[in-house]
């Protein structure tokens, strides 16, 4: 089978790659049909996150299922499913309290797309830009998609797309019908935190981005729209969702919180970052930041999506056909989809030769 591979900063290639077997009976294998970069995705490409090259790319995919074991209970081989980012057995500890993204069974760093080992020689569990993965616990993992939900337009379900529903419906948890400040920069968490937080019940959201393409997306979503953080808005949001590209910017988000607010953060520090904690304290704030765990919150957002509270499609760039990815996934795009039809489902994508 091929496999993307990150060969280095700014380049990706196909490999020939050997396809871990079916060899459980909750096991399952899929062949992603719709597959995204996220956030980290697009860090690693550019180089900004530095991992060493040499290993398959991808962790936010739906696909077609081909296989199952004979303790699968849940889907069928043809049927169209999320794959979580993050393997996880569903029966431990910490998998029964909804922390699936803390699930040790294959190791506590085990993913898909990164090269952190777990599978079943220690080699890792491979990316979700391959032809065939391997599903370790397919009744516990897999998430059938509706008929009425557009594959494309949720292929970042699996990890953006239920993160931003996470952190933003912690939020709103807390302060139903509140003013809402996201801060976007980093890939499509911006965008979509905006939609995550009208479907939410939002009074307003204000919404800052460098990027013009993701002001208009937030703006075409219902979000006032601005270039740069303004001083002014010190103490004037009950909820600020934070997606934004520096610790200096997470500095300046704390200080939009009002009194009792909450910070919700999505973004990725890979070193350790000042807080301003006697503003945490003067406003006695809450704040959350955290590995998202998606798999419990998955067919929330799919309902979501199926009943037109969220708009996914909104959000994404173009369509790529599968075999043009090393090349199309380096171009600076908030949400390319790489697609192919699928082989067993009769679904067919339109905007996609039939093969």
């Amino acid at each position: 089978m091929q496999a993307l591979y990150f060969e280095g900063t700014g380049k990706l290639a196909w490999r020939d790659d050997q396809a871990i077997p079916l060899a459980g009976d909750d096991q399952a294998i899929v062949r992603p049909i719709a597959a995204t970069t996220c956030d980290l995705d697009r860090g690693i490409i550019d180089g900004v996150v530095q991992l060493p090259p040499g290993f398959a790319i991808g962790h936010e995919a739906v696909a077609e299922v081909m296989e199952v074991g004979d303790g699968v209970r849940t889907v069928v081989p043809g049927d169209i499913v999320v794959v979580p980012w993050k393997p996880a057995c569903g029966a431990c500890d910490v998998c029964r309290a909804g922390l699936t993204a803390s699930c040790e069974a294959l190791g506590f760093r085990t993913a898909y797309g990164l090269p952190y080992g777990g599978g079943p020689e220690g080699k890792g569990v491979g990316g979700l830009f391959s032809d065939r993965v391997w599903i370790p616990f397919a009744d516990a993992m897999l998430v059938k998609i509706p008929d009425d939900v557009d594959p494309i337009a949720v292929a970042g379900i699996g990890d953006n797309l239920t993160d931003s529903y996470i952190n933003v419906s912690k939020a709103m948890a807390r302060h139903p019908g509140a003013r809402v400040l996201v801060w976007g920069g980093i890939g499509k968490l911006g965008p979509y935190s905006v939609d995550h937080a009208f479907a939410a019940g939002a009074a307003s959201v204000d919404y800052i981005d460098h990027n013009p393409i993701a002001r208009e997306i937030a703006q075409d979503l219902g979000a006032r729209v601005h270039a740069e953080f303004d001083p002014a808005w010190n103490r004037q949001f009950p909820v600020v969702i934070f997606a934004g590209p520096s610790p200096a910017c997470l500095r300046s988000a704390f200080t939009a919180l009002s009194p009792g607010g909450h910070l919700s953060q999505l973004m990725i520090f890979f070193q350790d970052t000042e807080v301003p904690m006697m503003e945490i304290y003067l406003r006695d704030i809450t704040f959350s930041n955290g590995r998202p765990s998606t798999r419990p919150h998955i067919p929330a957002v799919l309902e979501l999506c199926r009943c037109g509270k969220l708009h996914p499609e909104k959000t994404l760039s173009k369509v790529i056909a599968w075999d043009d990815a090393p090349e199309a996934l380096l171009e600076q795009t908030l949400m390319p989809v790489v697609a192919r039809q699928p082989i067993l489902s009769p679904r067919r994508f339109a905007c996609l030769p039939v093969d």
